[in-house]
């Protein structure tokens, strides 16, 4: 079960999928950002802590993985959508 983020940081214990849907938007945050020219903080260190299974997010992290899923999204593969939703339900979660 997905433990409160409120005042420490929280795993989401996320699926093999979920976790795919979080590195996918999170490389296309890196890449919207080197985009527009701007530093695409803090993506690369959230895809490095992902990418070697840290699961554990602070409340302003989880506000950023919410915000880049749901710019995911919109131009995300159709398979993807159901695990964005599912992500985006345990970010809920912890925030109860």
């Amino acid at each position: 079960m997905t433990t409160s983020a409120q005042d420490r940081p929280t795993a989401l214990d996320l699926s093999r999928e979920e976790t795919w849907v979080v590195h996918a938007a999170l490389l296309d945050a890196i890449e919207r950002a080197v985009d527009a020219d701007e530093e695409p903080t803090p993506a690369p260190s959230l895809l490095a802590r992902v990418e070697a299974g840290d699961e554990d997010f602070d409340s302003a992290e989880l506000d950023y993985l919410v915000d880049a899923l749901r710019t995911y999204r919109k131009q995300a593969p159709v398979r993807d959508d159901h695990h964005i939703s599912r992500v985006l339900e345990h970010i809920e979660a912890a925030r109860a």
